[in-house]
């Protein structure tokens, strides 16, 4: 990919300083709106099986923007994240307060909400409010950093129903020039806002800095500011087809409102991730047992955990990790890429590996990450 770079959450709120790699073009957060915090322009296949009936059915047909806003505005839902307050002395004093707003989306009648982990992450309790205004309670099932997706559960009241629903649709049908609409609460604020415009690209991916790239991503013109992040991304049957993320800065303004590039995460790849947490309360990803860090020559060895994947298969501590499969890892192919995007639990991977000047194979079998490194 071109030198770019993608603006991740620092814990809850966007960072607000754009992350540039060699000069050139940065990205932030579509966002999490911090609350009584000044905007920033530049901060921006089925489900599981027990819930599959109760998806909206795909329209077969196009419809208008307009009639596409009036299907899917009621399942597209503002989220508040809350935390414990500090009392300034003696750290949290227990009360919660709104610390960020996002955007997310209903996708079945049994109240499972879908946006980014971004938008939930670092949250003790978290309110949902629907296009009328009424708000609701609800409780995170689970969430992948590493494809930044999360998906919340409404507390609904005893017969109450959700107030709409949006199905999924195939992102690997979508092409370049479709037209699509976006639907959230910019700013926190302008619930139920709807913007249009059209795919640039289908396959993006965007450096997070933090020695991985963010895969899955289509590029798209609609406009999406802070709180956008977790909503919807429609094609012109209502379906969904990507989960809005971030918009590109420009480089000469250090600003994003003036620019047309936008980023979603393509519905199959949400849709994997959201019914694996709906399934199991967590998205499994492989596991190594290692501690590394990027070196021009590869991935280093820091440390090799005990009884671990990695040191099962004899990976020592110093050890330079310079192939995964007979692929160089390198910016191109980033390591984290092809052992936690590339390769599932129990799969079989052969590392090349570099010691003490010499290079060798390793085949080591992959375990699954531990919820408390993810």
């Amino acid at each position: 990919m071109d030198a770019e770079t993608y603006q991740v959450h620092a814990g809850l709120f966007s960072r607000r300083t754009a992350i540039k790699a060699a000069g050139v073009t940065a990205f932030a957060i579509a966002g999490l709106v911090a609350i009584n915090q000044p905007v920033e322009f530049a901060s921006a296949a089925s489900l599981p099986q027990a819930t599959v009936s109760s998806v909206a059915q795909a329209q077969t047909a196009d419809m208008s923007i307009t009639d596409v806003a009036a299907k899917a505005s009621p399942a597209v839902v503002t989220i508040t994240n809350l935390q414990a307050a500090s009392d300034g002395f003696q750290g949290q004093n227990g009360s919660l307060q709104p610390v960020g707003e996002g955007s997310g989306y209903i996708i079945d009648t049994d109240g499972h909400v879908v946006t980014n982990n971004h938008v939930v992450e670092g949250g003790s309790a978290f309110s949902v409010q629907f296009e009328d205004g009424t708000s609701v309670d609800a409780t995170l099932v689970g969430a992948d950093p590493f494809q930044d997706v999360a998906v919340l559960k409404l507390e609904l009241a005893a017969g109450q129903s959700v107030p709409g629903t949006v199905a999924f649709g195939d992102s690997s049908q979508v092409h370049v020039g479709d037209q699509v609409v976006a639907i959230g609460t910019p700013l926190g604020e302008y619930t139920d806002t709807v913007t249009a415009g059209m795919i640039n690209n289908a396959d993006r991916e965007l450096d997070t800095g933090e020695g991985y790239l963010l895969p899955n991503l289509l590029q798209h013109d609609a406009d999406i500011y802070p709180g956008n992040s977790g909503g919807p991304l429609l094609n012109l049957k209502a379906e969904v087809i990507g989960m809005n993320v971030a918009k590109a800065v420009d480089p000469t303004t250090g600003t994003a409102n003036s620019t047309d590039i936008a980023f979603a995460i393509s519905s199959n790849a949400v849709k994997d991730v959201a019914e694996q947490i709906i399934a199991n309360g967590s998205y499994a990803r492989s596991y190594l047992g290692i501690r590394g860090e990027a070196t021009p020559d590869g991935q280093g060895v820091v440390s090799v955990e005990p009884g671990g994947p990695a040191d099962t298969a004899g990976i020592q501590e110093g050890d330079i990790i310079t192939e995964v499969d007979g692929t160089q890892v390198d910016d191109q192919n980033p390591f984290i890429n092809q052992l936690l995007f590339d390769h599932k639990p129990g799969d079989s991977v052969k590392l090349t590996v570099e010691r003490n000047g010499s290079s060798t194979d390793i085949t080591v079998t992959l375990g699954t990450r531990p919820a408390e490194t993810q």
